[in-house]
């Protein structure tokens, strides 16, 4: 796939691209179908069509990082610390608020959303492809329920921000799995009992422990960063 040499490093970041025919002939695909591709790909600002010049990468600092594709393009062949910090960082930003405004604003109907998902989670702890959409359907359910119009429309962007920590931080081991069901519950609890200042807490201490489990393994990696985890009142 086009975009994932890109995010890859098949191609260098300001380079110009193959021109259209040869594109065509790598991909064995029509000119139409190349043109579409590259429209897509201009969306996420992984290129740059520049008129009568031709097609050129972007840096990777521009690329779209809240577009599901490039996240699970870019994390696909390995750890990146810095997008991943990034990403701890801008969750532990944003949720923690979302979650206050869901237990201030949480209608019963949102209610019975967020505790479905929950439900599904402690359903599956063993079927992990369901326990981790589950656990998308709970975060993107809390977030819904913030009822911030604006937030709302990001929650495609936030979902694929989620899964990508997600992908790189879980572990499987029954102790862990039993804490993040508590950790999930305790949130949905405060939700529900319309207590902001606990779903915050709640909300805000499941992101610190991530965020623990995610430097520890990179800090362990052959030293490729020096992050350090947020303090925390429980064990990673």
């Amino acid at each position: 796939m086009f975009g994932k040499r890109i995010t890859q490093g098949h191609f260098a970041p300001g380079v110009a691209l193959p021109s259209e025919a040869e594109l065509c002939q790598q991909f064995g695909a029509s000119r139409n179908v190349i043109r579409e591709v590259v429209k897509v790909l201009a969306t996420k600002r992984l290129i740059d069509a520049q008129r009568n010049r031709g097609l050129f990468v972007m840096p990777a600092e521009r690329w779209n990082y809240l577009d599901a594709d490039v996240l699970e393009w870019t994390l696909e062949n390995g750890s990146h610390p810095t997008l991943i910090c990034s990403l701890i960082e801008v969750r532990g930003l944003i949720e923690p608020t979302i979650s206050r405004w869901a237990a201030e604003r949480a209608t019963a109907l949102d209610l019975v959303d967020i505790e479905a998902s929950f439900n599904e989670m402690t359903a599956n702890p063993r079927r992990l492809d369901l326990f981790h959409e589950a656990d998308i359907r709970f975060h993107r359910a809390v977030l819904i329920a913030s009822h911030n119009v604006v937030m709302q429309q990001l929650s495609d962007a936030v979902s694929a921000l989620q899964r990508a920590i997600f992908d790189v931080t879980f572990v499987r081991e029954a102790e862990h799995m039993a804490l993040t069901i508590q950790e999930h519950r305790d949130l949905f609890e405060a939700i529900r009992r319309k207590l902001p200042d606990t779903a915050e807490a709640a909300s805000r201490c499941m992101i610190e422990r991530t965020a623990q489990r995610a430097y520890s393994d990179m800090n362990r990696s052959d030293g490729r960063i020096e992050a350090h985890a947020p303090e925390t009142e429980k064990d990673s």
